[in-house]
């Protein structure tokens, strides 16, 4: 049982975020084509599947045995097609230069998960979101027995929360894994998060330096980990949420979807809005971070917004901003939901 749960996590949790993502990568510029990029992109994509299904599945009244084969059977199909017609890409996909800098901050992302290992916080948040988790995976209800009491919820005020299926996505993974919630949102989740969070300053960086400044991208990345550790002091900081409760939804927008959606951001300057792809993907990045937390209607349509206006100023490219318009157009479509389920 427990190499078929380790199974289960390494297909879940890297093989079909690997397959699913270089759909996307391999049309970004070769030296972005790394495997941070993929695994980001791949997972950010399964969590946007699965807000879609949920969210279908919810309404229909269905359970989670019927969202878990739903899920598990559109996944496999998408990674499938995707390693199909993405295999070539593979042969192209860019190492990062391991000298002594990048060995530093492959140090530093080491220590960063083993302590976030040993100082995990079980906050009150947990309390909602493993506890829905196990009540989901116990019962076969989605957001419908308070996990406190066992009884039926009947106030309307506990509809706020039905947007985000990050408790639910974890009840999914501790299905098809056979692990306990707790354990594998704690330990195995929160580890692959963190993991993808340093991936994706370590790309950001790449986009800051060019190839005769890339001595500074591993110095860059270094200094930003190093910043995230120092930063540890507090519960009310970024940090926190990063390495105490990275399972968390709001730790998980935090540690995934803003630092994204600046590289997206980034690379949509650099190659003055030509790529449409990246526009495609951040259709993808709202789904999933609405996913996280209901609040991403609200933070991450501003952010891309004056960002997107931010970049568009820049490269003195009006069809930066128009772009972004349909972009954020799922946004639209939550808020309209998060609407109803409040009415």
């Amino acid at each position: 049982m427990i190499a078929i749960s380790i199974l289960q996590c390494i297909l879940y949790l890297f093989v079909i975020p690997f397959c699913m993502g270089i759909t996307f990568t391999k049309h970004f510029d070769e030296k972005y084509n790394t495997v941070g990029n993929i695994l980001t992109c791949g997972f950010l994509s399964e969590l946007a599947v699965f807000q879609v299904l949920f969210l279908l599945f919810y309404k229909l009244d269905r359970n989670l045995a019927e969202l878990t084969w739903a899920s598990s059977s559109i996944l496999f199909v998408v990674s499938l097609v995707s390693i199909i017609f993405g295999f070539k890409s593979i042969k192209k996909i860019a190492l990062p230069k391991f000298d002594l800098g990048f060995l530093v901050f492959v140090l530093f992302s080491v220590y960063m998960v083993v302590m976030r290992n040993l100082q995990g916080v079980n906050d009150g948040d947990d309390s909602f979101v493993i506890g829905n988790a196990l009540t989901t995976l116990t019962t076969n209800y989605f957001y419908k027995i308070d996990y406190y009491t066992g009884k039926f919820i009947t106030s309307t005020s506990y509809s706020r929360h039905m947007l985000a299926s990050n408790s639910i996505f974890i009840a999914f993974l501790s299905k098809v894994t056979f692990i306990h919630p707790a354990i594998l949102a704690h330990r195995i989740l929160g580890s692959f998060v963190l993991i993808l969070h340093n991936a994706i300053i370590y790309n950001i960086s790449v986009l800051l330096f060019d190839d005769k400044k890339e001595k500074y991208r591993s110095v860059f990345a270094s200094f930003a980990s190093l910043m995230t550790i120092w930063d540890f002091h507090s519960y009310l900081t970024d940090s926190t949420f990063i390495l105490s409760r990275a399972w968390q939804g709001k730790a998980q927008f935090v540690a995934l979807s803003i630092p994204f959606a600046i590289m997206l951001l980034l690379m949509i300057g650099e190659n003055a809005g030509k790529k449409n792809i990246i526009y495609v993907f951040i259709a993808v990045l709202c789904t999933a971070s609405v996913s996280m937390t209901p609040a991403a209607t609200v933070l991450l349509t501003l952010s891309l917004a004056v960002g997107s206006v931010c970049v568009g100023i820049a490269v003195k490219k009006i069809g930066v901003i128009l772009k972004m318009i349909p972009a954020l157009s799922p946004m639209a479509a939550f808020a309209v939901l998060f609407y109803l389920f409040l009415k």
